[in-house]
């Protein structure tokens, strides 16, 4: 997002981990695109106190969600007042957000995107994606319109709306087979079955808690431009984020922010949710020990899961 807006004309300063902002400063932010490869010079730094804000700054925070409350008291020890935008998957960044910031906005994403190496970044289809944007917890202001229009002038498709949060409940949905993806390695059609099943649970466990949330294929049929064919794209294999994570070696996972929101929500009103549990233990183990992906094929993680049987979607 940085480098498409930066090509777009705006001011943009990167922040990041020291390998990633060294290898961007040494040699610019390499940015692959179905239409060509960038390389962009953009600023980086690897925390907000090398940054001089001003009045008319906004913080874009694109960490994953076992990052958000460090990266957030990092910008809090620089400036008190600052919008903040959650470009981010899981619904539990605002929340944390709006206890340290006034203004905090929240982002639905749908953006193919992939990060395994240091200063360089792969934007798989053009348009490169799509986002919905919104104040938290509800309502719309100048800057959400502003924010969509630089984005959308950067390439995005871009919606606003003043209840945000429902669209992202149906991002994190669709994001429970993060976990899958990254602990077996293989492709959707083979690991389809054991996301049923975990689907299953988490809607049951959103209708008990009375959670709204907007699926995925809903704003589809809403939203014409984004069932487009892309112009163009890349033909590998799409991996989820949670699986790029154990690719880089990172240490953690996001799925404590995605399944593991749905066993928050579940132990709230008085539920179990094993299955999603069992997705957040394995995966971070798996993070922890610096594991690749795929260590555990389809049929062993059904069977670590206790699923003799999976169940049919209702979806």
């Amino acid at each position: 997002m940085g480098g498409y807006l930066s090509r777009a004309g705006s001011s943009v300063v990167l922040v990041g981990r020291p390998g990633h902002v060294g290898a961007i400063n040494a040699g610019g932010l390499r940015l692959l695109t179905p239409s060509g490869t960038y390389i962009l010079r953009i600023p980086a730094v690897t925390g907000p106190t090398s940054i001089d804000f001003t009045a008319d700054d906004v913080v874009c925070l694109c960490v994953k969600g076992q990052d958000t409350e460090a990266a957030l008291r990092d910008l809090k020890s620089r400036v008190a007042d600052v919008p903040v935008c959650c470009f981010q998957n899981g619904v539990r960044n605002e929340e944390i957000a709006a206890g340290l910031f006034p203004r905090v906005y929240g982002v639905m994403v749908r953006v193919g995107a992939s990060y395994l190496a240091d200063g360089e970044v792969t934007a798989r289809r053009d348009p490169p994606g799509w986002y919905i944007i919104g104040r938290y917890p509800a309502g719309t202001d100048e800057l959400v319109t502003a924010m969509a229009a630089d984005l959308s002038a950067a390439g995005y498709i871009v919606r606003t709306s003043d209840d945000v949060m429902p669209y992202k409940w149906g991002k994190l949905m669709a994001n429970l087979g993060n976990a899958i993806d990254a602990i077996t390695g293989c492709d959707w059609g083979t690991t389809r079955p054991i996301y049923r099943a975990v689907f299953e649970e988490a809607r049951a466990v959103v209708e008990k808690a009375g959670i709204r949330w907007i699926p995925q294929d809903q704003v589809g049929r809403e939203w014409p431009e984004i069932a487009q064919p892309p112009r163009a794209e890349f033909t590998s294999v799409q991996r989820s984020s949670t699986w790029q994570s154990l690719t880089r070696r990172q240490g953690s996972v996001e799925t404590e922010f995605l399944n593991g929101e749905i066993v928050r929500v579940a132990r709230r009103v008085g539920m179990a949710a094993p299955l999603n549990a069992k997705l957040v233990e394995i995966s971070q183990r798996m993070a922890e020990g610096r594991e690749p992906p795929g260590k555990y094929p389809p049929d062993e993680l059904s069977r670590m899961l206790g699923l003799e049987e999976v169940p049919e979607s209702k979806s």
